[in-house]
């Protein structure tokens, strides 16, 4: 097993938020729950960190940030117990680095969070909020946003750049 190499795989599966219930997550939420599960069966010890964070701190154009959406989210980022607890965030892919910082990962230390935090929650407080993880709320989550995330979406496929 490569932990760098798996990261990068991860990382660079194009992001995209869901805008239905049963497509494909690749937004932070889904890359980290299949890194999670890469680290985990090769005995890595793993856990999910949640930060809240402001979408009006992204730099995206204005008639996409001018949608009516909530402000306020959530994001998943990882940390991994590499001699002590190291951040990895595997969100943005490698397609928009014009816009937006991409991460690297030395499999040692830290890589940036990949939005503005507001506020880190604890271990604990980031576990609860994935157990209790339920549609209901992903549904009434798409109902308010899911013209926004599709005009985001749409933004980052005519801006990705391939190898």
């Amino acid at each position: 097993m490569n932990i760098i190499k798996d990261f990068e795989a991860i990382r660079d599966i194009p992001y995209r938020i869901p805008t239905w219930l049963d497509e494909v997550d690749n937004c932070c939420n889904g890359k980290h729950k299949i890194l999670k599960d890469i680290f985990t069966k090769n005995w890595f010890k793993v856990r999910y960190r949640i930060c809240s964070f402001l979408w009006s701190t992204i730099d995206i154009p204005k008639e996409i940030s001018n949608i009516s959406h909530n402000d306020y989210s959530t994001h998943l980022y990882l940390e991994v117990y590499i001699n002590n607890w190291v951040i990895i965030d595997a969100t943005w892919d490698i397609g928009i680095k014009n816009l937006f910082h991409i991460n690297n990962w030395d499999g040692k230390t830290d890589t940036q969070i990949a939005v503005r935090p507001l506020e880190i929650f604890s271990p604990e407080k980031s576990a609860e909020i994935m157990e209790n993880e339920n549609n209901e709320e992903i549904l009434n989550d798409l109902s308010i946003n899911w013209k926004f995330y599709e005009a985001f979406n749409n933004w980052l496929v005519e801006n990705r750049e391939f190898k």
